[in-house]
């Protein structure tokens, strides 16, 4: 493998937009069957207590694997293996590898017994709400228990994706996620019928197997080798990263455990109904946003190693640019197309048309979280590369308190939907905090061209916004006539029970797709360089200014 050093500045910006690419195109999948994985989910359990016991059970296992692994572990290993891999050192690779991987799983391990033992005393503190109704105490109680299980998988696989974007190989890492969620669905379809909730859950550990097992080949090519050793010469330089990062994991977990608990405070089904609107939001957000933070981040932690600060600041103001030339967009098109698409999506069985509307109120707030939350994967992610894990720390602070504060006090007006504005204001907090010292460091961060690249997203967006809802009033009037014709074509060629989705899936899809073409026509017209750039980027034959 080349050095990151050896390679020209002009191939970086082509390299990260192709990796991206590709990462984005195996995420949008993931997302899509998480999309099947949801319909299956909302039509088996609706937005019901019994899923919001499942939600539950996740807090502090999740906390346990975003604290001590997850982005914690990753932000700060990462940066470390690219230098020895830079060095081609592979001995003090697998060396350090197994360092970590051996500690990660005794600390995991030992957290997940702990937590087993407490299970009830942790659901009763984080969803205090469930305290009237011990049968959902004790439910949430057993799925977390066999939660924790899953737990130690992921920490064992997120270590293994550590060592290989390391080394700036993306695929495996980015495929893993799809059998996760497959394994998911299988619950579902497969289990739920016979274990009810507890199928969702056996699935879901099958799929963390798979997650891992999938990363496995890359290893064995590799010729890693696994060794029984706890020390390191770099596990102290890691320690030293990973102490202000796992704070700062633990403040972000702690947004992530607040719609619990303020949902547990709300009537049965605002938990799940946040959780249905936040994994709606997180399909573009991913796509786009995840994509480009985990792509360009071993180039930022390879620019910032070599001292290049002029480097740096182009890379990363050209991510900004880049996303918010693909989110300003996304984001309107959830304000417009969120209602069709959640019916489209999770309405059917159990979930019924009041369940769809409690979403969309959520989700069209969470059209400001798609933006923040998409702008905070990149801008975190500079100070990870220069090895600064205390500043993000303080930003998340900040964060948190705009969040909780400003979520417990219009809670009472705006139910769930609360949850959803102080959650995507908090990740804002974080965004303009840290932006402002990236501005301070790199002496500028092309602050006025980013405000252009975002009015002219801005303004095509709007221009997007307005032909999509002209497109559904065309629909309903003289429309209806090309719906009617489609589904009696639906119903004459034996597909009866797609009938009712007919009409959801022109309004939205079909407007989507319209949407897309409008924006990008648009953009062009206004001149927006990174839609003119984007295609040469992804060929190859193209540098970004």
């Amino acid at each position: 493998m080349t050095p990151f050093n050896s390679e020209p500045q002009k191939d970086v910006h082509s390299q990260v937009a192709r990796s991206a690419a590709v990462v984005a195109l195996l995420l949008a999948v993931d997302k899509l069957l998480g999309v099947v994985r949801e319909a299956v989910v909302s039509r088996a359990f609706g937005a019901s207590a019994q899923l919001d016991a499942y939600i539950a059970a996740f807090e502090i296992p999740e906390g346990l694997n975003v604290i001590v692994t997850g982005a914690a572990l990753t932000t700060a290993l990462i940066p470390l293996l690219s230098g020895i891999v830079a060095r081609s050192d592979r001995e003090s690779v697998w060396r350090l590898f197994s360092s970590v991987v051996n500690w990660v799983l005794a600390i995991v391990g030992g957290f997940s017994i702990i937590a087993a033992l407490f299970a009830r005393s942790i659901i009763l503190t984080v969803a205090p709400g469930f305290a009237d109704d011990p049968a959902q105490v004790l439910l949430a109680t057993q799925l977390m228990r066999l939660v924790l299980i899953q737990t130690l998988v992921f920490s064992a696989s997120t270590t293994v994706t550590s060592v290989i974007e390391a080394h700036r190989s993306f695929l495996l890492p980015a495929l893993a996620p799809l059998f996760y969620t497959l394994g998911r669905i299988v619950g579902v379809v497969v289990l739920a019928p016979r274990m009810g909730i507890f199928g969702l859950a056996w699935g879901g550990l099958a799929g963390a197997v798979l997650h891992l097992a999938i990363k496995l080949p890359w290893l064995v090519y590799h010729r890693a080798r696994w060794t029984p050793v706890l020390f390191h010469p770099d596990l102290a330089k890691l320690l030293k990263l990973m102490g202000p990062r796992m704070l700062g994991m633990g403040v972000t977990y702690v947004s992530f455990v607040l719609p619990t608990t303020f949902g547990s405070l709300l009537p049965d089904g605002a938990i799940a109904s946040y959780d249905y609107a936040w994994k709606l939001m997180q399909l573009p957000e991913v796509v786009i946003g995840t994509a480009i933070g985990v792509v360009v981040f071993p180039t930022l932690a390879g620019i910032a190693e070599k001292g290049d600060r002029e480097a740096l600041r182009r890379t990363f103001a050209w991510a900004l640019r880049l996303i918010l030339t693909l989110c300003i967009p996304a984001a309107v098109g959830l304000l417009v197309l969120g209602r069709p698409l959640t019916a489209l999506v999770l309405q059917g069985g159990r979930f019924d048309a009041a369940a769809t509307e409690r979403v969309y109120f959520a989700l069209r707030i969470f059209a400001l979280g798609l933006v923040t939350h998409s702008l905070l994967e990149v801008v975190a992610r500079l100070f990870y590369a220069q090895r600064d894990m205390w500043t993000p720390l303080w930003a998340a602070l900040a964060g948190l308190a705009v969040n909780v504060g400003l979520g417990w006090l219009l809670l009472p007006k705006l139910a769930h939907g609360a949850i959803a504005l102080s959650n995507s204001l908090g990740a804002g907090t974080q965004v303009v905090i840290l932006s402002l010292v990236a501005q301070r460091r790199l002496q500028g961060i092309d602050g006025r061209v980013l405000g252009r690249v975002s009015l002219r997203a801005a303004i095509a967006s709007a221009v997007m916004g307005a032909a999509v809802l002209g497109f559904n009033v065309l629909m309903s009037g003289a429309g209806r006539e090309v719906i009617r014709s489609l589904e009696q074509f639906v119903v004459t060629v034996g597909f009866r029970a797609l009938q009712p989705y007919v009409d959801l899936g022109v309004r939205g899809v079909g407007g989507g797709l319209m949407g897309c073409a409008v924006y990008v026509l648009a953009a062009l017209l206004l001149g927006s360089k990174e839609i003119r750039e984007l295609p040469g980027l992804l060929l190859g034959r193209k540098q970004a200014a």
